[in-house]
């Protein structure tokens, strides 16, 4: 059942990634995964001319990241100090 639930989750992020870009509601996303399923969409929206940056903890995802527009490493960003 856990993988039935994880593609619902993984379809209804393209299902809204897509739809986001058909209503030209944004020019870049960051996806936040490691999966591979992934790539056909990036694939889309790419031609699409819009961008997906992948942002995960290399080394996995390194297929969805080499996919995507730029990406970057999570376990190296660094977040701005709290005021």
């Amino acid at each position: 059942m856990a993988g039935t639930v994880e593609k619902g989750v993984d379809t209804a992020i393209v299902t809204e990634m897509i739809r986001l870009a058909w209503e030209k509601s944004y020019d870049v996303a960051v996806l936040v995964s490691s999966d591979r399923d992934f790539i056909p969409a990036v694939d889309f929206l790419d031609k699409k001319g819009l961008k997906v940056i992948h942002a995960g903890f290399p080394p996995k995802g390194v297929d969805l990241a080499t996919s995507c527009w730029a990406s970057f490493d999570l376990k190296k960003a660094k977040l701005p100090e709290r005021p």
